[in-house]
């Protein structure tokens, strides 16, 4: 009983931390949007936006599913200092290796392709920050449990690259630096995330051997592929819906589609921190991870239920605090979205323990189906019934997502590990 007391205890403390990370994530662009259009203009906003939609596609590259497999990896043996040293310095440079073939591929864009050409030193610029996520070990951080650290550390370069704006941006032509400063905060806080986890966990410094980096490199490849596969599915949408409909369509849809994806964000932060003690957990048998799944994943799904029936009963002041009194269809697409962080909740279980008894192949395989499914339903229902459509597309999505997972679960023996019911 004092286990899974102490156990939940980390996980709410963990949970907390993420959540203040994610708070300050929404909260520092909305402060600092204000004064960078005013000095570099809303064309120069605009091509920083298409800059950092770019170079977030590079950043999810370069964290390759790390978050899981090195994550799991430390989990299965957090106090053996030596190979938890030998897994920090391997995935580093796997990072690095994986920093330098994207940095060619930048090089080629913005020598070969116009549009990337016009603006290369701001793409150049912008590559710090790929490397600077790349530096920072949020993934050690997880797998010790100690989010905390990942939470001080991003919000350190947050604030950096807060103060860095509001003192040297002063004209349009300082749109280049924006991103830089972005980097620079992010470098910053990757190095100094790394010297707090050698100093935290007394790692002693190895040399990592390039077979141990290909071997990451080939476990980390169907968890990348797999946030290829998320990120496309909740990226696309506002997209398909503007080929078929107008502007002021897509916005209202993408303010309720921004508020449902700062909702759905709860129970990913939820499967984050339960990730690591399940991988654990997973290793003693069924009887610990029964009354885990217990202790600490209904009384979430609860609590996730209670949330979305606020939010629901809410929609319109919301909307209306967003968008004032002309909000077309919002409030109704923001009620619909409210069944969706319930549905992914319904998910978490399933796919953590996937991944925790490293069921790569399978995870990918509901993952890829399901952008595959939602690029269909949107083509099919956009033109019928618009955002609407939309909306349901999503959903669709989401349920799919779901059955899939807890179908791969009894697919793959691993249901018994959440109810004594199932065998």
């Amino acid at each position: 009983m004092e286990e899974i007391r102490s156990r939940r205890s980390r996980i709410f403390s963990n949970f907390m931390a993420l959540g203040i990370l994610q708070g300050t994530n929404f909260l520092l662009p909305v402060l600092v949007m204000p004064f960078v259009i005013n000095r570099i203009g809303a064309d120069g906003y605009g091509i920083v936006a298409v800059a950092q939609v770019v170079l977030l596609i590079f950043c999810t590259v370069s964290d390759y599913g790390f978050n899981l497999t090195a994550t799991r990896a430390l989990a299965l043996h957090r106090d053996d200092a030596t190979k938890n040293s030998r897994l920090f310095f391997t995935v580093l440079a796997a990072k690095m290796v994986i920093c330098g073939v994207l940095f060619v591929v930048l090089l080629l864009l913005v020598t070969l392709v116009p549009f990337f050409k016009q603006h290369f030193q701001l793409y150049l610029f912008g590559f710090t920050w790929v490397l600077g996520q790349s530096l920072l070990v949020s993934w050690f951080f997880q797998g010790v449990e100690k989010m905390k650290y990942i939470t001080i550390y991003t919000l350190l370069a947050r604030l950096l690259f807060v103060a860095l704006v509001f003192a040297f941006i002063r004209q349009r032509a300082d749109h280049r630096f924006f991103i830089l400063f972005m980097g620079a905060g992010s470098l910053v806080a990757g190095i100094a995330s790394i010297f707090q986890a050698i100093r935290l966990c007394k790692l002693p410094i190895v040399r990592p051997l390039w077979r141990d980096v290909v071997q990451e490199l080939k476990e980390g490849w169907p968890v990348m592929l797999s946030n290829i596969s998320i990120n496309t599915f909740l990226s696309i949408n506002v997209f398909i819906l503007r080929l078929f409909t107008n502007d002021l369509v897509a916005g209202y849809y993408s303010v309720a589609e921004k508020i449902f994806l700062a909702t759905r964000q709860v129970p990913v932060m939820f499967s984050q921190v339960i990730y690591p003690p399940l991988c654990q957990l997973l290793q003693k048998g069924k009887t610990a991870t029964r009354p885990f799944f217990r202790s600490v994943y209904v009384p979430f799904l609860l609590l996730v239920f209670t949330g979305c029936v606020l939010l629901f009963s809410f929609s319109s002041i919301i909307i209306s605090f967003f968008l004032g009194a002309k909000s077309g269809n919002a409030v109704l697409l923001l009620r619909l979205f409210c069944l969706g962080p319930v549905i992914v909740c319904l998910h978490v279980p399933a796919s953590q323990l996937l991944m925790a008894a490293d069921h790569k192949k399978s995870y990918l395989r509901v993952l890829t189906g399901g952008t595959v499914l939602n690029v269909i339903c949107n083509l099919l229902l956009v033109p019928v019934w618009g955002s609407v459509g939309t909306v349901i597309s999503v959903l669709l999505t989401e349920l799919f997502i779901t059955a899939g997972f807890n179908r791969e679960l009894f697919k793959n023996k691993l249901a018994g590990y959440l109810s004594a019911r199932v065998h």
